[in-house]
């Protein structure tokens, strides 16, 4: 509730229900209650902890003696307070001033504790007498139910020490027109003497310590409820009420910060959450505020939280043993903060390890670098709370990363970055990386102009670079970002750990993928060329033939063989052939398009799959350009020779519905096209005129260009 509902504690109206009941049972309490128009039901009223407004006590107060008729109700209502609340903490407190003067004397600090609109002043307290000055605080007016109520308070303060009512007169009144209140008070000293008796001191010592004893209890199973709650903010808030009720005051801020770095939390009692905040401001910041608070420090012996703070909205002063309940409640605070925080470390720990863990099966399960790339970016969201997330290898050849796979939001406007390479000659931060493997930290504005532009191209306004090394090998980089709150990725410790525990799962699992690689190269891949063989082939084409069949685009295939390459490894030998084989694979890889693939069937045999064919003319402009390559001699050490070859094609479906069927027709093409030039060659050695194969031209059989005489008959080259 704001501050101007938080007057006078229900203290007040506990007493004044209790009165109106004991003289007209229930049904002249819901009459009290209707003829002051108050909506509250009765917990609130009869909680002492709660407090209401000047003008709803006094309408409550003028209810009462309506309802009652004695016009001393206002003072009945007084008197029965300290009866009512005997054994609150406040009493507990004012008794342990050890008479009724001293009370008196105190008399700031204890009517602060159940009125925020009046000034009081001690003007003389001793033995049997007391004299106390009373003013209306700027802002509030003083009513003959106000002043009775407060002499009945007064006259009370001997039944804290077992004595009768002391007699109290007031000989000025503010609601009368004086300047202010001035009441007399006055009681047995002799009485009150013999009370003070050791032994009788003794006997109220001990009821005093039993009293605390069973304070004492409840406050140890109250700290146990509290620690045994699932939820830490309802704990915490439960923390804010029960201070409330041992040090009492309008309104009560517990503010903490529950973690390293985290927004500060503020729970309130009495007070609305944005007055709440501004009070913690103000005390934590020093500043000037309005009122008085009493804060004590929530902290342990692991770390400090923040505060609890008890607030007047007018200048008091608190008890000394009001701190040490204030602190005790702070104490319960930092015991269930340092309990939850050690539960959230440990689950965090948990699922980092669960996280970890999946990562390294997830990796485990990886075949290939690109496999354990694309594996890594899945699962790194699940360790770190980040997102978007790249994966760049380094490309040992062309010395520089590039991006291998990609998570969370790379797609659409930056689906170009799928082939994105970054150099050491791009970046001075990437000079660095290679110089000295450490995680980098980025932020928006950063200094470095490549990777400022990088990350406003993708939207980032942090991002963590993490190099993936294996024993100083390095490897590639992993990059984790954020597009919104940017301390999700502040260089902590924590962080740290995570990032370089999955880089390190990351490296193991490369190498790894690296050694994958290289098997799988070598198995889908010719030794001699590099090009696929059969199995790298098939592989191939069946990935092809699956795009092909969807009808968007057609696919071609062409079978090439040598003519006279046996002549070439009979004159020059193995080592010739094998050269010869290299050369003729990298012309024709010159004559094909990137997405086009090649293959080596082994011995002197190649296929070539062309894609994105759409009709044959495209296929014979194919087949065109690969006997083109044969139109020049090839070197080879010293020597240079022509060869020939043969060439049959096919397009799919027109050829061949399958795979076989196109084969089959490619492979029957090119043999009817050897068999043309051997029926050429043939007949040139006759003397007759050459007959003209598909390409065109007269095929002839491999001739040097110097002839040299073999040693001895060598063995065709291996495949």
């Amino acid at each position: 509730m704001a501050g101007t509902d938080r007057q006078i504690c229900c203290s007040m109206t506990s007493a004044l229900l209790s009165v109106v009941r004991e003289e007209g049972g229930d049904a002249a309490v819901g009459s009290v209650l209707g003829r002051a128009g108050s909506n509250r039901d009765l917990a609130y009223l009869e909680n002492p902890d709660n407090w209401i407004s000047l003008a709803e006590a006094t309408a409550l107060l003028e209810a009462g003696v309506a309802e009652s008729g004695d016009e001393a109700f206002a003072r009945h209502v007084g008197e029965h307070t300290v009866r009512r609340h005997a054994g609150t903490q406040v009493s507990t407190i004012l008794r342990s001033l050890g008479s009724t003067e001293a009370v008196l004397e105190q008399i700031t600090r204890t009517a602060a504790k159940l009125s925020a609109v009046t000034d009081l002043e001690t003007l003389e307290a001793r033995p049997g007498r007391a004299v106390v000055r009373a003013r209306a605080r700027p802002g509030f007016e003083r009513s003959r139910l106000h002043c009775d109520w407060a002499a009945g308070l007064m006259s009370s303060a001997t039944i804290l020490f077992g004595l009768p009512l002391a007699r109290v007169s007031e000989s000025e009144c503010q609601a009368r027109g004086d300047a202010s209140c001035l009441y007399e008070v006055s009681w047995d000293a002799e009485l009150a003497a013999q009370a003070a008796d050791p032994q009788l001191r003794v006997t109220a010592l001990e009821a005093q310590m039993l009293a605390m004893s069973a304070r004492l209890k409840s406050c140890f199973a109250t700290a146990g409820d509290l620690v045994s709650a699932a939820d830490l903010r309802t704990v915490l808030q439960r923390i804010v009420e029960r201070a409330a009720t041992a040090v009492r005051a309008p309104s009560h801020v517990l503010a903490v910060r529950t973690g390293e770095g985290a927004e500060l939390e503020v729970y309130s009692h009495g007070i609305d959450a944005d007055a709440g905040e501004a009070l913690v401001w103000a005390t934590l910041g020093g500043s000037a505020m309005s009122g008085s608070a009493l804060a004590v420090d929530v902290k342990s012996s692991r770390r400090s939280y923040g505060q609890l703070i008890a607030h007047y909205p007018t200048s008091m002063e608190f008890f000394p043993q009001e701190e040490e309940l204030l602190r005790l409640y702070a104490q319960h605070a930092a015991a269930v903060l340092d309990m939850a925080t050690a539960l959230d470390e440990s689950d965090r720990r948990h699922r980092e390890v669960s996280a970890l863990h999946s990562l390294a099966l997830a990796l485990a399960e990886a075949g290939t670098s690109n496999e354990v790339a694309e594996r890594l970016a899945a699962s790194v969201p699940e360790v770190v709370d980040c997102d978007r997330v790249s994966v760049w290898l380094w490309d040992e050849v062309e010395k520089r990363l590039r991006l291998q796979a990609r998570a969370g939001g790379f797609d659409g406007s930056f689906s170009h970055l799928r082939d994105m390479t970054i150099s050491p000659a791009d970046t001075p931060s990437l000079q660095r990386m290679i110089a000295a493997p450490e995680p980098m930290f980025f932020r928006a504005g950063e200094k470095d102009p490549y990777i400022a532009e990088l990350m406003t191209m993708l939207g980032v306004i942090a991002m963590v670079v993490v190099p993936i090394l294996a024993r100083g090998d390095f490897l590639g980089v992993l990059t984790v970002s954020v597009t919104a709150h940017p301390k999700r990725l502040d260089p902590t410790r924590d962080l740290l750990a995570q990032l370089t525990g999955v880089a390190a799962l990351a490296a193991t699992a490369l190498k790894n993928g690296q050694l994958v690689d290289t098997l799988e190269f070598r198995a889908n891949h010719d030794g001699l060329t590099g090009l696929l063989n059969r199995v790298g082939f098939r592989q191939r084409i069946d990935t092809i033939l699956a795009i092909a069949e969807s009808g968007e685009t057609r696919m071609g295939l062409l079978f090439v063989d040598l003519n006279g390459f046996k002549d070439v490894n009979d004159l020059y030998g193995h080592d010739a052939g094998d050269e010869l084989i290299r050369e003729v694979a990298r012309r024709l890889q010159a004559t094909t398009r990137a997405a086009d693939s090649i293959a080596r069937f082994g011995g002197d045999e190649f296929a070539i799959i062309l894609t994105e064919i759409e009709s044959r003319d495209q296929v014979r402009a194919a087949e065109a350009r690969v006997r083109a390559v044969f139109g020049e001699a090839l070197r080879l050490g010293d020597v240079q020779v022509r060869i020939g070859a043969s060439v049959g094609s096919g397009l799919f479906p027109d050829d061949g519905s399958t795979i076989a069927a196109l084969v089959r027709h490619a492979d029957a093409a090119m043999y009817v096209d050897k068999a043309q030039t051997r029926r050429a060659h043939e007949e040139q050695r006759e003397g007759q005129p050459a007959s003209v194969g598909p390409a065109g031209r007269a095929r002839s059989a491999a001739r040097p260009s110097s002839p040299r005489s073999p040693a001895r008959p060598k063995t065709p080259a291996s495949s």
